[in-house]
């Protein structure tokens, strides 16, 4: 668990060095959306170092999966015909 955690670290704080320069010359908006994007990240990083059996972005497609089927059934114009 260790190991994974530095691992996530190391690459977090490169990251940030890669990005910090940028990050701060950015705007308001620039950085909301680079907040958004590294907190999917943080969350699945979490879970690949605790090894918690929390949801994934593999069981949230699932959960999308019958939905776009739904919406593909009805879209298809040789089903409704």
């Amino acid at each position: 668990m260790y190991g994974k955690m530095v691992c996530l670290l190391v690459l977090g704080a490169a990251m940030l060095l890669a990005d910090g320069q940028a990050l701060r010359e950015a705007g308001r908006r620039e950085r909301i959306v680079y907040g958004a994007l590294a907190a999917p990240l943080l969350y699945l990083g979490l879970l690949f170092v605790t090894q918690w059996p929390w949801p994934n972005l593999d069981s949230l497609f699932d959960l999308l999966a019958a939905p776009a089927k739904r919406i593909v059934g009805g879209l298809n114009p040789a089903a409704s015909s």
